[in-house]
């Protein structure tokens, strides 16, 4: 199992070291002063200047990098300054996004890490006779390999999953995910190698809200000699079933809770509960970096929009004037709904995530690491300078 492989999320962290918009809980530790350079770094600017200007970042990669450019730019000089630093700049990020979803793996990750590389100084005798400067650049050194990993996992969601393409099959998507483009173009040059030809097609849903978007997507898919057809959201429960052409739905995630569920754009639930229910059922799979994998608490069937994890109101409700919807609105596709998880470590069922979230936090209590790390490192004497 991934959990047990040295590069699997689980010790994604300590491997970067050369080694194997929510509200605070009534437990959490009070944020110790902030040195006072710490007011002239933007994280929430950084952070979109990141996601706007780096096409192959996720918002959960923009996030880790973000804070990275956030230690590199801000002096601490102790192991609790730091702490402190990431623990309230984080909190001002998530504050910052309607979704704070995607964002949150990012940071749990990136905190994550911290610690670990805080408790592999304690251990390391001759980076602690360094002092806290050799701690921290260390930790900046290997903040980057770090984020480059997380990058790199797309292409291994490419390389193993594009098996999954089989010869004469049309594979409904949506979205933009990059993730999915990339299995897909993958298929399409091992197919060119097997046969000389692609020999797949493309179903494509459109999402005429996001019409630049969509046309991209298009002309990426049919630039590596996919044949791909477009339709409207409206034509899907059609071409699911009544002309019963599709073979496989392949979609993208914005981020992948503990319960083996995604969240992702909205309009991805109901593809999925039309692939679900045709008889025979549909294969519906999830291409998706680990890094995406986030702790939260199972979702219900039948969930309210304040069940996601921030606010989003779908339904309003007025007499006077149109009705408003929510920028960029999400949905839950709850785990019995999808056949696998695409991800760099492999082809797995809905229950991984919970494992290798377990392994790697050792807890599903969503609440930030940096609160129990500060007591966690205090009692082993790390805090102490």
């Amino acid at each position: 199992m991934a959990a047990n492989d040295p590069n699997s999320p689980a010790n994604t962290a300590a491997s970067a070291q050369g080694g194997p918009e929510q509200p605070q809980s009534s437990t959490t530790l009070p944020i110790r002063r902030i040195p006072s350079t710490s007011s002239s770094f933007d994280i929430v600017s950084t952070y979109r200047h990141l996601l706007a200007t780096n096409p192959a970042y996720t918002q959960p990669v923009a996030a880790i990098q973000a804070l990275i450019e956030l230690l590199n730019s801000q002096p601490t000089s102790t192991v609790f300054e730091t702490l402190d630093l990431i623990k309230s700049q984080v909190a001002v990020l998530h504050a910052s996004v309607r979704n704070p979803v995607p964002l949150m793996a990012g940071t749990d990750l990136f905190e994550r890490f911290i610690v670990q590389s805080l408790r592999q100084r304690e251990d390391d005798e001759s980076r602690r006779s360094g002092g806290f400067e050799a701690t921290r650049d260390h930790l900046l050194s290997n903040s980057a390999v770090f984020a480059t990993r997380a990058i790199q996992a797309r292409e291994s969601v490419a390389n193993i999953g594009w098996r999954l393409v089989k010869d004469g099959s049309t594979v409904l998507t949506s979205g933009a995910s990059r993730a999915v483009s990339g299995l897909l173009r993958r298929a399409a040059e091992q197919a060119v190698i097997r046969t000389g030809r692609v020999t797949f097609q493309v179903v494509y849903v459109r999402d005429e809200r996001r019409r630049q978007e969509s046309d991209g997507v298009c002309a990426e898919l049919r630039g590596a000699a996919i044949p791909v057809a477009e339709i409207p959201e409206t034509a899907v429960a059609h071409v699911m079933g009544l002309q019963r052409r599709i073979t496989m739905v392949i979609v993208g995630a914005e981020a992948v809770p503990q319960s083996g569920g995604i969240f992702s754009r909205l309009g991805t639930a109901q593809i999925a509960k039309l692939a679900y229910a045709h008889q025979p059922q549909i294969p519906f799979y999830v291409a998706t970096e680990e890094h995406k994998f986030v702790r939260m608490p199972t979702l219900p069937t039948g969930q309210k929009d304040k069940d996601l994890g921030f606010a989003q109101s779908l339904l309003d409700f007025t007499t006077e004037g149109p009705s408003r919807l929510p920028e960029d609105p999400i949905d839950y596709t709850p785990p019995e709904w999808i056949t696998n998880l695409v991800t760099e470590f492999g082809i797995h069922k809905p229950e991984y995530p919970f494992l290798q979230l377990m392994d790697a936090y050792g807890t599903m209590v969503p609440d930030r690491i940096l609160t129990k790390a500060h007591a966690d490192l205090e009692e082993e004497g790390v805090l102490e300078e």
